[in-house]
């Protein structure tokens, strides 16, 4: 593994560029070298401008010797993982190859410069999921991660309230450097639509709920004291908050689908009933008072969401995706390609895009990319006991585990009206978060 030489070849090197990546992904947005050239992203310069200089020091012999050792205390563990993202990873890529082919061959289809940065993505994601993978996942290392995502956090916060609020004027000098388009439509209308660090609310709605997600499950599954309690309640009332703020339907119907699971996972696997239904209708009640003392203009959109003839949001989504669907009907089973410059993007449905793009098969493999870590997660929890008296990192590794299938369900809600994979920044924050898992699956602490 090139993450293991190099400059990234001691643990500490590999969470410095972890937490730089972590927070480029949750607070910048793309930035403009020159108008004649695509934009770019700060977190993809980090990952493959530190996989370069591996590789360039490996090829010139200039690095660390690799061992066995740098794969930490868990090599077996390690190992596998790592083989089971090449695989997912492989699949997926032979699918679109296969897709592309069958399209030019025998669909009249196209492909392209832009079609070729598919792999450029996929290998950005590898990139990034190996990277924290490789990471020797301990209570500093995972401290020293807590908190550079509550800086972050903190930022988002502050941002999304005075986007809110219009505070220092800042939707007229610093929320345009984040919405490069759509401001008047998005944070500048009535109600307004918080975005936060991101291009569109939507987005910063579904990082929301993921965000969500990880202070929910520490605050059901874990025997906090009083003070950490009251500090969870509030870290959940503020993202949920700021979720609502986005105004984004997608997102709320993933907020109840994660606070529903969580709830009744919370009642099958701790033993602490009292104080489980206690949590439980407190943040019953909170959902409740935030959604009811939002201004009518939120309600109101929320409302329209449920009649279909009368939404004109809900029938833009069904329109593209029945284009769509035309398409699948003609080559169901390898799809037409990618096709970037012939065939349009705006989807609002991924499961229908990939499926149009690569047929059922890609679909089976884009799925398996999402699905193949919530497994190695549900393998962690397995060995999960409810309350246990050492809250350091093994019960750390074992939350962290839960959460990630909330945010796995809550990411393939989403996927139905929007979509994760294609969106450099949510994905690569995704994709950490999958490496991590990796790297705890099946690992004796």
């Amino acid at each position: 593994m090139l993450w293991n030489t190099g400059i990234t070849s001691t643990n500490r090197n590999k969470l410095l560029l972890i937490c730089g990546i972590l927070l480029s992904a949750m607070l910048l947005p793309s930035l403009e070298i020159h108008p004649s050239l695509p934009r770019v992203r700060l977190d993809d310069a980090l990952i493959f401008g530190a996989f370069a200089i591996n590789l360039l020091l490996r090829l010139t012999r200039r690095f660390h010797s690799f061992t066995e050792d740098s794969f930490g205390s868990n090599q077996y563990s390690v190992k596998e993982g790592l083989r089971s993202v090449t695989k997912v990873f492989l699949l997926f890529f032979v699918s679109i190859i296969i897709s592309n082919l069958f399209a030019v061959l025998f669909l009249e289809g196209s492909f392209g410069f832009r079609d070729v940065m598919e792999g450029v993505t996929l290998a950005k994601y590898f990139l990034a999921i190996t990277l924290a993978l490789s990471l020797d996942l301990q209570q500093g290392e995972f401290n020293v991660l807590r908190n550079t995502f509550l800086v972050g956090l903190g930022f988002i916060l502050l941002l999304s309230w005075g986007q809110f609020l219009n505070l220092a004027n800042v939707n007229a000098w610093l929320t345009p450097f984040f919405a490069q388009s759509h401001l008047d439509n998005l944070v500048n209308a009535n109600p307004p639509r918080v975005l936060g660090t991101f291009d569109n609310p939507n987005v910063m709605g579904i990082v929301s709920v993921i965000m969500m997600t990880l202070f929910v499950t520490w605050f059901y599954f874990r025997n906090n004291d009083r003070l950490q309690g009251v500090i969870l309640f509030i870290l959940i009332g503020l993202t949920l908050k700021q979720t609502f703020m986005t105004i984004s339907r997608t997102a709320l119907l993933a907020t109840a689908t994660v606070l529903v699971f969580l709830s009744i996972w919370a009642f099958f696997k701790v033993y602490w009933k009292k104080r489980i239904l206690l949590k439980v209708g407190v943040l019953f009640l909170l959902t409740l008072t935030l959604f009811f003392t939002s201004p009518r203009d939120f309600v109101s959109r929320i409302s329209e969401a449920t009649n279909l003839e009368e939404s004109t949001s809900a029938q833009g989504h069904l329109l593209r995706m029945g284009s769509a669907f035309e398409f699948i009907e003609q080559s169901p089973i390898l799809g037409w390609g990618t096709a970037k410059d012939t065939m349009t993007t705006l989807v609002d449905n991924e499961y229908a895009l990939v499926t149009r793009r690569y047929g059922v098969i890609g679909l089976a493999f884009y799925l398996w990319l999402f699905i193949r870590p919530t497994k190695a997660a549900l393998r962690r929890v397995s060995f999960f006991n409810s309350y246990a008296s050492d809250p350091r990192i093994r019960e750390n590794k074992t939350l962290l585990s839960i959460a990630f299938v909330a945010a796995t369900l809550a990411i393939m809600v989403y996927n139905i009206t929007a979509g994760a994979f294609y969106n450099l920044q949510l994905m690569t924050l995704i994709a950490l978060y999958m490496g991590l898992i990796y790297r705890i699956e099946g690992e004796n602490d």
